[in-house]
């Protein structure tokens, strides 16, 4: 009896080694032809991806189907002394394949979890410039050059450009530049300084490639003010210049705003004050300086109808109706129509100030402004809160999922997201999103979240959320011990009433088992501005309030604010139908009740 072949014996016999050498050249001309095709095609960036990871799972399979077939004259054999083992071989090649599969899954997953949407076309993200004048006041002129130079370099075809809100949420950190540029998805990040003294003012700006954290370029500039323009075109073009392989040749060119220099520099004071709302009464008198020394810088209109807008939400010693502020936004708004008619901000502001009065038209504005194209949020935030306050959910989800990715660093983006997670049954979504919003700065969705949560019965698990993301001195204040106490034990819940205080139309009413109350108020009250008697519209479509959207009352409150017209003209939110009943009519929403 001859004795049995060797391993290596075997696998030449079989033609195992030619059939790997074969599959290997050939494997290697194909992954080649995707990644150079690709691109040329305009193919998803993931194609010589996928042919690389199929070229690697089909390795395993070749070479166990060379070990159990022949190829001969009479066509595909079993090899010798193979078929006994087949159902061995195919299981092991299975086990191969996905061994070689979850190795490389696993390793795009953790990638995904650690860098958030890093893009590998040209990107750049705009950090807030250090003032390094010796007036603190000049923080804000040192933002505002910083935003010019944003909004510059987002005008550049193929520069994706991250928000003001990410970008300037750096602010004051000591994060590290290769970890703000993989929390904002981008490639290169620009920093720099501002020293500004009378008429004089130097910039130092810098340019890094955040994958290396090395400076690609960097320059100061020692200026007049009359030169902030042309400076900032030179800011401008030196990083296209640097990035001109990935970008090709550009050409930048920046127009003066204005020729009156201390109008512009209040319009950047006011512009700065106007994204930070700690000041806004002073905002709006800065920006109302530049516009009546300047009545065509049109930036200045926009944001001072913006500030008029939002207002109503901030403390002000300025003793404004509600009525007058909205007035006098619509004049700015006007005007700032009549010189940037195509703003994507001009058109959302016109939504916003205009939804009072025509819904239908409002969310028509609202879906044309965030289709535009801007490196700004805030069109297709209040388009998505403009659809979950109508209770569209599922489009809601849509386009605040859009402004996250816009502005993921924007609390207000997250918290909203979240509550349009909650509302469509999504529990863990929107426990991620409102913790993120938390995080971002964005405490209102904190407290939405833990009252919905109370309202479902569940206040066990809104106290293990709250001690989970909160920190052991704020759980300690009187009112989050009361809040903590009566979600523990629903006995101690009257306690809340001292919490809530005597706003008659509050969410947490909703919690206590207090629909009527609220109801009630919110009807009373439906006459108020706007501002005062239909945010918490936001809330109505979770599941807790089925017992409140189905209320006649609710309908005649959706009725006097426009909701009903909306409806009528653009169908009723899915699940919902309307009901007449006893001459009362209201919402019928089964596809909602969870």
């Amino acid at each position: 009896m001859s004795a049995r072949p060797g391993l290596f014996a075997e696998l030449k016999r079989r033609k195992v080694f030619r059939v790997a050498a074969a599959y290997l050249v050939v494997a290697w001309v194909v992954v080649e032809v995707a990644s150079t095709v690709a691109p040329n095609l305009n193919l998803p960036e993931w194609t010589p991806r996928m042919v690389t990871l199929l070229v690697m799972l089909g390795f395993p399979l070749a070479l166990v189907l060379a070990w159990i077939f022949d190829v001969t004259p009479e066509g595909v054999k079993v090899t010798e002394n193979a078929g006994g083992n087949r159902g061995f071989y195919v299981v092991a090649a299975a086990i191969a394949v996905g061994a070689i599969a979850w190795f490389l899954y696993s390793g795009s997953a953790d990638q995904e979890t650690s860098v958030a949407d890093v893009t590998e076309d040209p990107s750049i993200a705009v950090l807030p410039f250090v003032n390094m004048s010796d007036d603190a006041g000049n923080e804000y002129f040192a933002d505002g050059i910083s935003e010019e130079l944003l909004n510059i370099l987002a005008g550049i075809d193929g520069l994706k450009v991250a928000s003001r809100t990410s970008a300037f949420s750096f602010k004051d950190t000591n994060t590290p530049i290769p970890q703000i540029a993989e929390l904002l998805g981008v490639r290169h990040v620009l920093e720099g300084s501002v020293r500004k003294q009378g008429n004089r003012v130097r910039i130092t700006a810098q340019l890094i490639e955040a994958g290396e954290d090395a400076h690609l370029w960097s320059e100061s500039y020692d200026r007049t003010l009359d030169d902030i323009f042309k400076v900032q075109e030179e800011i401008a073009q030196a990083i296209t210049l640097a990035l001109e392989g990935m970008l090709g040749a550009r050409r930048v060119t920046v127009q003066a705003a204005t020729g009156d220099l201390e109008a512009y520099e209040r319009f950047l004071n006011g512009r700065a004050r106007f994204h930070q709302r700690t000041e806004l009464d002073q905002a709006i008198a800065d920006l109302e300086y530049a516009v009546e020394h300047d009545s065509s810088l049109a930036e200045a209109w926009i944001y001072l109808a913006a500030a008029h807008h939002v207002a109503p939400g901030y403390p002000s010693s300025r003793n404004v109706s509600y009525e007058a502020t909205q007035d006098a936004g619509r004049v700015a708004l006007a005007r700032a129509k009549a010189l940037l008619p195509n703003d994507p901000l001009v058109v959302a502001l016109q939504g916003n100030l205009e939804a009072g009065r025509d819904r239908p038209a409002a969310l028509t504005l609202f879906e044309r402004a965030s289709g535009m194209r801007t490196h700004v949020s805030t069109p297709t935030l209040w388009h998505g809160l403009a659809l979950l306050m109508a209770g569209y959910i599922d489009e809601a989800k849509v386009v605040l999922e859009r402004a996250r990715r816009m502005d993921p660093r924007a609390g207000i983006n997250n918290g909203y997201l979240g509550l349009a997670y909650l509302a469509a049954g999504q529990d863990a979504e929107a426990e991620k999103q409102i913790r993120l919003a938390h995080a971002n700065g964005w405490a209102i969705g904190l407290r939405l979240y833990t009252i919905e949560l109370a309202a479902r019965g569940e206040g066990t698990r809104a106290a293990e959320f709250l001690r989970s993301t909160l920190d052991a001195e704020t759980l300690r204040t009187p009112g989050f011990s009361a809040v903590l106490a009566a979600l523990e034990d629903p006995a101690q819940a009257p306690a809340l009433r001292d919490v809530i205080g005597d706003n008659p139309i509050n969410e947490a009413l909703i919690s206590l088992g207090r629909e009527d109350q609220f109801l009630d108020s919110a009807l009373a009250y439906v006459h108020l501005p706007e501002s005062d008697q239909a945010y918490w519209l936001r809330m109505a479509w979770q599941p807790s309030w089925a017992g409140v959207r189905e209320d006649p009352r609710f309908f005649e409150i959706a009725r006097e604010l426009g909701y009903v017209d909306l409806w009528e003209t653009r169908g009723y939110p899915p699940g919902c139908s309307r009901v007449a009943a006893s001459g009362a009519d209201r919402l019928d929403c089964p596809g909602m009740r969870r």
